[in-house]
């Protein structure tokens, strides 16, 4: 996963690797946290749900590599691209 953004003074980018940001621990953490912090209607999502969704983020990696999630630019020249 690719995460970049531009603006004037500053550029971004991140790389991080897609087997890390959709992995098991991840869906442990996004349940943990998800209970305490989110809104009741997305406290009904199970883990075993977030477990077959980052698995089908996975394999979409996996299938078609570079897939475009985000590609917003503003007004201003700021530009922000996720990239899976």
């Amino acid at each position: 996963m690719r995460i970049q953004i531009k603006s004037d003074g500053m550029n971004l980018n991140i790389a991080l690797p897609t087997k890390l940001i959709f992995g098991r621990w991840v869906v442990y953490l996004a349940n943990t946290v998800g209970h305490k912090y989110a809104e009741e209607s997305m406290k009904d999502i199970s883990p075993a749900a977030l477990d077959a969704l980052f698995a089908e983020m996975r394999h979409i990696k996996d299938r078609y590599g570079k897939w475009e999630l985000v590609d917003i630019e503003s007004s201003g020249g700021e530009k922000v691209k996720i990239i899976l």
